[in-house]
């Protein structure tokens, strides 16, 4: 299954997508609000060919998708709801860009686009997501996409030895 926007294509992963899966985690700015794993090459490796195995959605109801831009085949992040127990009718969605990419408008128009395939497509009720509190650029992201801050989990994370904040947003069906 293929998404698209005015600007992006969020497609299914490809094996030639293990590259640009692994080269975020070398800039410095990716990896400021969540532990980065080593080995980036191997563990996109991994991943992707999991993954592309797995299909749409895959074994634990997750939706995958590639992000690219319409004129550029390089993958440029991705972007993932995780659906879990249908009956619920709730998703979580979770997403990455490359730094290089940030700042144009992209993840919004991604993130948009799979608050509608999971509220109006996949019919669930409530989608969320969590960031941390000191991530802007995150949080504006899902301000802009359409999602509402429910609250903030105080010192629930610990990242690098110091405990953080989470910031908590949803999204409900007939809110957008």
């Amino acid at each position: 299954m293929e998404l698209r926007t005015p600007r992006l294509i969020l497609r299914p992963f490809r094996m030639e997508d293990i590259p640009d899966v692994a080269a975020p985690s070398a800039h410095p700015a990716f990896g400021q609000y969540i532990e980065l794993p080593s080995q980036p090459m191997e563990r996109a490796e991994k991943w992707v060919t999991r993954i592309v195995a797995e299909r749409q959605p895959d074994s634990k109801s997750d939706w995958h998708f590639a992000i690219q831009v319409e004129d550029d085949p390089r993958l440029i992040g991705w972007i993932r709801l995780g659906i879990g127990e249908a009956k619920l009718r709730q998703g979580e969605v979770g997403y990455a860009l490359h730094p290089d990419f940030w700042g144009r408008g992209f993840m919004t128009e991604a993130l948009k686009r799979i608050l509608a395939f999971g509220l109006e497509d996949r019919r669930l009720v409530r989608i969320w997501a969590t960031t941390n509190l000191l991530n802007v650029g995150s949080w504006t992201v899902m301000e802009r996409a359409g999602m509402q801050r429910e609250g903030v989990m105080r010192r629930d994370r610990l990242l690098r030895g110091e405990w953080g904040d989470t910031a908590l947003y949803a999204a409900l069906s007939g809110n957008l």
